[in-house]
């Protein structure tokens, strides 16, 4: 989290200073939930095997632009998902380029506790089980999303490896130049 603050994706909104959940009770779904930082964190730790928590970052460059992660716990696995649908209107490539820039920078800094780094930009892959691909589950990729960096096997075992440029210790398979983000 404290990456991405200094990559100006941060929990307090720009202006009003809240910190927002999104919940995901039947009677309130979707409406926001004004938390601390420290309750935050704890739901996010807390979280239960195959539940949910959803919550808002801020770009600091423009109030509007909230980012919305749902973090869901599969076994040992966080799987972070940042939706980037209708971000950066009205030219979409570079307002998502501002939520992805971040993102690669974390996902290089966490290093060996990370899992994989999927980018869907157009959403293609929305009916694809991405999370058991990048865990190493028999789901093939179908549909490719604009980039899947996954760890070495994962990535040998679904994409030619002339089609792989090495990420760190991962293989990723870039369709869209989104590494270039990285640089």
């Amino acid at each position: 989290m404290d990456l991405l603050a200094a990559r100006g994706m941060v929990l307090r909104h720009v202006r009003t200073g809240r910190i927002t959940a999104i919940s995901g009770e039947w009677e309130t779904i979707g409406e926001q939930v004004e938390m601390d930082r420290e309750g935050l964190l704890a739901a996010m730790s807390a979280l239960p095997e195959g539940k949910q928590f959803t919550f808002q970052y801020w770009m600091t460059g423009d109030e509007d632009a909230g980012v919305t992660c749902t973090l869901t716990r599969l076994g040992d696995v966080v799987v972070e998902d940042y939706d980037l649908d209708g971000f950066g209107l009205p030219v979409y490539r570079k307002g998502q380029d501002t939520v992805i820039r971040p993102l690669l920078a974390e996902f290089r800094a966490t290093g060996p506790s990370a899992v994989a780094l999927v980018v869907d930009r157009w959403g293609p892959a929305l009916d694809t089980d991405l999370d058991d691909i990048v865990t190493g589950g028999p789901t093939p990729v179908t549909v490719t999303p604009e980039l899947m960096v996954l760890r070495p096997d994962i990535a040998r075992r679904n994409f030619d490896l002339g089609r792989l440029v090495p990420f760190g210790d991962f293989l990723a398979h870039d369709t869209d130049g989104i590494l270039a983000l990285a640089r």
